[in-house]
């Protein structure tokens, strides 16, 4: 049961972890300033990673390949759904 819950905790962490970023860009071009953006997407970073690492010590998981995938995966999923189509193939 404690796999489901770090899948399911990591695929939330991936949503969110999308959410953070538009958030981040909208105020990176409203800034426009370049030490600003790369900031803000350390700090990004640093949530999001942060997040995950407080949660595998914390919970005494161990380090399994479906905990990236469902972390990549939520954010592909939620990147997916908001995207506005701009790159068509």
């Amino acid at each position: 049961m404690s796999e489901t819950y770090a899948f399911l905790f990591c695929l939330g962490l991936g949503i969110a972890a999308r959410f953070l970023y538009m958030a981040e860009t909208l105020l990176a071009k409203r800034t426009d300033i370049l030490p600003v953006t790369v900031i803000l997407d350390m700090l990004t970073v640093i949530i999001v990673g942060g997040a995950f690492t407080l949660y595998v010590i914390l919970t005494g998981s161990v380090l399994a390949p479906y905990m990236f995938a469902a972390l990549l995966g939520g954010y592909f999923i939620t990147y997916k759904l908001t995207s506005k189509g701009r790159i068509k193939n």
